[in-house]
Formats: C-alpha cells, sequence, structure tokens
C-alpha cells in the first residue's frame, strides 16, 4: 500500500486561538488551556487529538468488523490523553487509553467473543501503537452495552 499524507491547518485568529481547517473546510477553533493563557470555553488543541485518535480506533474496529462479519448497533471510543508539562521547553504525552463501547445486533456470547477478537486486532493495529512503541504507554479498554 502506497504512504498516505494527511494535513491540517491551523491558522491564528486572535489571541491565542487558531482556527483549524481540513481541505479548507473549518473544523473548529481552539485555543491553549487557561493556564498557558488561552481562553475559557474553547476546545484545546489536544482535545481535538484525542477525539482524532478516538475515531481511528473506530475505523479501525469497524473496518475489520465489517470482514469479520459482525453486526453492530452502535459504536463509541473515548480516548483520553494525558500529558506532562515540565514548562514551555518540555511537554510530552505520558499516557493514551481508550474505552470503547460496543453494542451488537445480536448480544451472544458467540459475538461478544468476536468482538474481542476484532478489537484486539484493531489494537495491534493502532497506528499510534505502532509509531510510538512502548515510549508511551497505550491501554484499552473494551465495554459492551
Amino acid at each position: 500500500m502506497p504512504e498516505m499524507n494527511f494535513e491540517g491547518t491551523a491558522t491564528w485568529k486572535s489571541g491565542t486561538e487558531c482556527d483549524l481547517s481540513v481541505k479548507g473546510k473549518h473544523i473548529a477553533t481552539v485555543s491553549p488551556p487557561p493556564s498557558f493563557g488561552g481562553k475559557e470555553g474553547f476546545c484545546v488543541p489536544e482535545e481535538i487529538f484525542a477525539a482524532a485518535l478516538a475515531s481511528c480506533m473506530n475505523t479501525l474496529f469497524l473496518l475489520i468488523a465489517k470482514n469479520s462479519q459482525l453486526g453492530l448497533k452502535n459504536l463509541a471510543t473515548k480516548a483520553e490523553v494525558k500529558m506532562n508539562v515540565e514548562g514551555m521547553e518540555k511537554l510530552i504525552f505520558t499516557d493514551v487509553h481508550f474505552v470503547m463501547e460496543v453494542r451488537l445486533e445480536n448480544d451472544t456470547e458467540h459475538d461478544r467473543k468476536k468482538a474481542t477478537t476484532v478489537y484486539g486486532m484493531a489494537q495491534k493495529i493502532c497506528p499510534l501503537r505502532q509509531s510510538w512503541g512502548e515510549n508511551v504507554p497505550i491501554s484499552f479498554e473494551l465495554n459492551f452495552v
């Protein structure tokens, strides 16, 4: 498969706010946390990053579930991203935790096992895990709802 390239743009708006756009479409206005001089009430860039990671896990799960003929009623993933702040010169991501909630079309023991297998495969091929390796702990949690 060829290399894939992705782009997003942040355009300074005013103060500490930036407009984020993808493919020329505005998706959000962000500001750093108030502790870094940002304004209250805006998403912070790290929240957008967390939402994108959650979307990535959903996509992986959906693709594998489709190939495995696993019927879904609902799928929601939350990504919790932790950052260690050691002054402006050192900001590092220290932990990522995914919590996925799956509602199956047929909530049987067989389909739950299949969903658990699909989830394991999604974890294994997660680009974040493959890129960061063990440098940043990445954990996963699957809940059936």
